[in-house]
């Protein structure tokens, strides 16, 4: 997460701030998505080493009380509030339309990556998820081709503070043959 675009261009380059807004980010977001949605964790000796949030249907944008719950955690500078609004807006006016899940964030810590740690989190996510279609947003080109071949289905691009992004969308559907592998639901630890 620290090298995607849309993250630098809203919380900056410099890393150690960069990782100090991110974690303020994360720390508000996190909460909302496990309050009114679902979070699952992929660990590894006890220890996380990926995460997946998914919102259910009319539950991703949040409500009023919601952001006020929220903004002490995102209160970091005035320009990277500006930015984060952008960025948060761009995605609010090209929400899909109709009944969706909306799924965000899906991290796995770098050490981890392409072991398979995210495609199980996200079988295990459409094992759950089969009454309505599922959405994204990704603004890394590698990653449109991880969620293609999962099935999902590029929608069109967006421009987010210069940088690309993906919008994407995966039919309602039975679950992978991954999806055995079941990841711990974040909730149970």
């Amino acid at each position: 997460m620290r090298q995607n675009p849309v993250h630098l261009r809203v919380f900056g380059k410099e890393p150690e701030r960069l990782d100090r807004r991110l974690r303020r980010f994360f720390d508000a977001v996190l909460p909302y998505i496990h309050g009114k949605g679902v979070l699952w964790g992929a660990y590894v000796d006890d220890r996380l080493i990926g995460v997946l949030g998914a919102l259910p249907p009319r539950r991703c944008a949040p409500m009023s009380l919601d952001l006020l719950r929220m903004l002490p955690n995102l209160l970091m500078s005035p320009a990277v509030l500006v930015r984060l609004y952008r960025w948060l807006d761009t995605w609010r006016r090209n929400d899909l339309p109709g009944r969706h899940w909306h799924i965000g964030p899906l991290a796995v810590e770098p050490s981890h990556q392409g072991r398979g740690v995210g495609t199980r989190l996200l079988d295990h996510c459409f094992a759950h998820t089969t009454d309505a279609a599922l959405y994204l947003e990704t603004d890394t080109e590698y990653n449109v081709g991880f969620y293609g071949n999962l099935g999902f289905k590029v929608l069109r691009s967006v421009d987010v503070l210069g940088a690309p992004t993906w919008l994407m969308r995966r039919d309602a559907a039975e679950p992978t043959v991954a999806a055995a592998a079941s990841p711990t639901p974040a909730t149970s630890r």
